[in-house]
């Protein structure tokens, strides 16, 4: 009894998940209203170093042999970056 009505609920819950959705009625946009003049950005914005982004490990996560730094990321980009053109010139004779 208990399984046939688990059954039940779960069956149910996905048909009103996944069930035809109303289409919700399109309002006109209202007209854009004139924003006072901004600050330049540069002023407004903090001083942050430039990095690549993204999530940056620490000490205790990174792994040696796997975890690259942006020095490494760097000195294994710069030789692949100087062979690609010594390449590409005998194909393009």
């Amino acid at each position: 009894m208990l399984r046939s009505l688990l059954v039940l609920s779960v069956s149910s819950l996905l048909l009103v998940a996944c069930g035809e959705k109303e289409a919700a009625p399109v309002e006109a946009a209202p007209a854009p209203v004139e924003a006072p003049a901004a600050t330049p950005a540069a002023e407004a914005a903090p001083a942050v170093p430039a990095s690549g982004g993204g999530y940056e490990p620490t000490a205790e996560e990174r792994v040696p042999g796997i975890t690259l730094d942006a020095a490494a990321v760097d000195a294994a980009s710069t030789p692949a970056a100087e062979a690609a053109p010594a390449e590409a010139a005998p194909a393009a004779q």
